[in-house]
């Protein structure tokens, strides 16, 4: 079976994009492997000393290995992974950027199938029944979810696959119980927690379960053996984790750094869930367990359901024996394995995005009680065939006497389970099958698969830009031999996909960044409900659309009819737009009409459009708006050309549809050409100056634009101390970032402001276990570029009864500012 999945394997490896993540996790084992290779040719040198004072063997030039760990993402990843993987690409000699991209998803699909493997292995041990273990290594490969991840995802799923193994090791200790046995499990566990910082949670399970064997211990010489397999455990996770983290042998306690943060990942990122934007920290506790539930097969979830509670029943009514008996305390770790991570994350409030992507060790848990949950119900249909009554005083040929012999034909009973179980893996093989490659974007039928786009709109379907390839490789059939100037919703996915086709194919692709700024086509993965450029290609999942290709010049739309019906739609909006009066002119015009923005420019350059337009919307009650966007009084709207725009002989058109609850002002802005993250002031619009504004941080973005707004009140922060000034206004209701003269690479990151009340009390729920509001200082978002050169950021505070005592932002190497008390 592991053989047909491995050649299955290498045959639809070629098939899956690039992760947005790919260049940060293949950094890491680059660092990782120059960084030994430094060390290595260093030992070397002092051993077989060079001719003519030159050393034997060249040290690689390189920054040291702390630079592995000053990129926040990168601090809380090892390279136990991502080492091989570049080993791997290295000794293969492999330098185009498709054979790199394709020998990392061969290799990452591999050790998931060893994973599986492993998982076979348990449950054969478990239960010495090949049937269960075979159900049970094919309940873990064919997740449709899993498997699309299994090719795409060097983070998670080597994390899971690893987990599994772990707990292979781990049952196989404790069964065993010899130190030898002890220190091969405590090397799994190092390793598990070198991949990712979470696997101390199995570290933790094994010393605890340690601990509950030396109270059970019986005499001198079985405390002393139970003390020699936890110290074999102890000194073996330790000492591998040590061997295999370059980044603990300067400072072994960084480890203590990474645990502290990890529930506190900076990157605040966005997603859909139940129609609504969420982010971090305003996740709903339900997250993990929703997403789980909608995105697992539900045969599997029911199995694990009826499993776990079979073994909580059964260490319920025998908690002495469950106390001692290996095989039921392995079950009950399963258990807790499964509900204690969800619980504690949402009890922390921790980071979490992409669905339950960080969660995804949890499936090995789940797996394998699901397989408890079977064996179960097979032995509930024996106890119920036994139980039939023998030998009844009715006359032949009764129902009754009839019933009975049916109950007794265990056969049958076995028979029908083993069916729906065979019933059950044929499903998830045929949603892998029907779902390629975009497997991802699973779910099954506890959420609307039928209504169109509804999944679109409710939930993330793909978050990681793999499905952009099938985008480019469509545009490449579709115009052969044609140079392809092509535009996305995010230039590194297009990118990063681009680099996966064959050296033929990259060549034809011009990327819409680049010095021509020329796009022809867009991809996106948020189809408009009403685009005004045609489209040329789409694919839907369940009815709603994962990608679509749009052709942003109606010149380029096959067939005569359909170009002519474009024109015309193009020529009447143009006409019926520029015959009434503009709402704002900048080196464009600004129409509302029929409750959408429109941008009109004619003559339109092509440069005119390379620029990523940005628009605010600020309500007439901030009630109305999502809650990750309540603090700041407006919700940022998508104005892009590629999205809402289309162009024909020289004029541009540009309409994007208004959010339906009242509108007080709209704020308008284009991205510089040089920088993704900046933002140039071009229009504020009151659409209800009768009105107060809706917040002191909008007014004071109208008071920037019309030049009337000062200096704010109080300098919080000294002058050339941060290099940038921070200002508080007299209120404390708000504080402002100012910069002069700001350079372009000033603002290309995100500021990330922590402000702490002076009463922990008045914070908000689910911010009290971190001690702080976060305050996202993301420029686009919150600040504007002026036409001086000048940078203004605007941040709202909370409003504390008992004030703020301090704030802290990440920028300047951390800076802090007290206040003291009462001020």
């Amino acid at each position: 079976m592991l053989a047909a999945f491995a050649v299955a394997g290498v045959a639809v490896v070629d098939d899956y994009g690039v992760t947005g993540d790919v260049e940060a996790q293949r950094r890491i084992g680059q660092v990782a492997v120059d960084y030994l290779g430094r060390i290595g040719r260093t030992a070397v040198n002092s051993v077989l000393p060079g001719a003519a004072g030159r050393p034997a063997v060249p040290v690689l030039a390189g920054p040291d290995y702390d630079s592995l760990i000053k990129p926040v993402v990168e601090r809380y990843y090892g390279a136990a992974f991502e080492g091989p993987l570049v080993l791997a690409e290295r000794l293969l000699g492999f330098t185009d950027t498709r054979a790199v991209f394709l020998s990392r998803h061969l290799l990452t699909h591999l050790f998931f199938l060893t994973g599986g493997f492993f998982c076979y292995l348990l449950v054969y041990r478990l239960f010495g029944d090949r049937r269960l273990a075979l159900f049970a290594l094919l309940l873990f490969l064919l997740h449709p979810r899993l498997y699309g991840h299994s090719f795409v995802n060097t983070k998670d799923i080597p994390f899971l696959a690893m987990f599994m193994i772990a707990l292979y090791l781990l049952e196989r200790a404790f069964r065993r119980d010899r130190a030898a046995a002890f220190a091969l499990c405590g090397a799994g566990v190092g390793v598990l927690v070198n991949l990712r910082i979470m696997g101390l949670t199995l570290f933790a399970a094994g010393a605890g379960l340690r601990a509950l064997d030396l109270l059970l211990a019986r005499g001198p010489a079985e405390r002393r053996r139970v003390l020699a397999g936890a110290g074999a455990f102890a000194l073996a996770a330790a000492g591998t984790l040590y061997a295999l983290s370059p980044y603990l042998w300067g400072d072994p306690l960084a480890i203590v750094d990474a645990v502290t943060a990890i529930a506190r990942h900076p990157s605040t990122i966005g997603g859909l869930f139940r129609g609504e934007p969420v982010r971090w920290p305003w996740l709903p506790p339900h997250y993990v367990p929703t997403w789980m539930a909608i995105t697992t097969p539900p045969a599997t979830l029911l199995l694990c359901l009826a499993g776990a509670a079979a073994v909580i029943r059964r260490a319920a009514t025998r908690p002495r024996y469950a106390a001692g008996n290996t095989e039921l305390r392995f079950a009950l770790l399963l258990a807790a394995c499964l509900a204690l991570p969800p619980a504690a994350a949402a009890a922390a409030n921790a980071n979490l995005y992409n669905g339950w992507r960080q969660m995804y060790f949890l499936y090995a848990p789940a797996c394998l009680l699901a397989v408890y949950g079977l064996r179960a119900l097979l032995a509930g249909a024996r106890r119920l065939a036994a139980a039939a009554p023998r030998g009844m005083p009715v006359r032949q040929g009764s129902r009754r006497r009839r019933c009975s012999t049916w109950l007794r034909r265990r056969t049958w009973l076995r028979g029908a389970l083993g069916a729906l179980a065979a019933a059950a893996l044929a499903g998830m093989a045929v949603d892998v099958v029907r779902l390629h490659p975009h497997q991802m974007a699973y779910f099954n039928f506890l959420v609307d698969r039928r209504t169109p786009e509804y999944l679109r709109t409710q939930y993330r379907m793909l978050y990681w830009g793999t499905e952009v390839r099938e985008a480019l490789e469509y545009l490449l059939a579709r115009f052969p031999g044609a140079t392809l100037h092509v535009d996305s919703d995010n230039q590194g996915h297009l990118y990063r996909n681009r680099l996966i086709l064959p050296a033929a194919a990259r060549r034809r692709i011009v990327l819409g960044d680049t010095a021509e700024r020329n796009p022809h086509f867009f991809v996106t993965r948020k189809l408009p409900d009403d685009p005004l450029a045609p489209v040329l290609y789409a694919r839907r999942i369940y009815r709603s659309t994962l990608l679509a290709v749009t052709a942003l010049d109606l010149s380029l739309v096959d067939g005569q009819a359909a170009a002519d019906g474009y024109r015309a739609a193009f020529d009447a909006a143009f006409r019926a737009l520029v015959a009434g009066e503009p709402l704002a002119r900048s080196d464009f015009d600004l129409y509302l009409d029929g409750g959408a923005l429109s941008y009109v420019k004619e003559p339109c350059r092509p440069d005119d459009l390379a620029r990523r337009f940005l628009l605010r919307a600020a309500p007439a009650a901030v009630a109305d708006l999502p809650l990750i966007y309540r603090e700041a009084g407006w919700e940022p709207l998508d104005f892009r050309f590629g999205r809402y725009g289309v162009r024909l002989d020289g004029r541009c058109l540009i309409r994007r549809p208004l959010p339906d609850y009242p509108i007080r002002a709209l704020e308008v802005g284009r991205l510089l050409p040089e920088a993704r993250f900046l933002r140039l002031l071009d229009a504020v619009i009151d659409l209800s100056p009768e009105q107060p504004p809706a917040g002191g941080h909008w007014s004071a973005h109208a008071a920037i634009a019309s030049g009337e707004r000062g200096a704010p009140d109080v300098r919080v922060a000294p002058e050339g101390r941060a290099g940038f000034d921070l200002y508080l206004d007299a209120a404390g209701a708000e504080l402002t970032y100012h910069k002069e003269p700001c350079a372009l690479e000033d603002l290309r990151g995100r500021f990330y402001l922590h402000v702490f009340p002076a009463d922990p009390a008045e914070l908000a729920a689910h911010e009290r276990p971190s001690g702080f509001a976060h305050r996202s200082f993301f420029f686009p978002e919150r600040g504007v570029l002026l036409r001086g050169g000048a940078c203004v950021a605007l941040v709202p505070l909370p409003d504390w009864e008992h004030g703020i005592a301090r704030i802290h932002t990440s920028q300047a190497g951390g800076w802090s500012v007290e206040f003291p008390a009462g001020e």
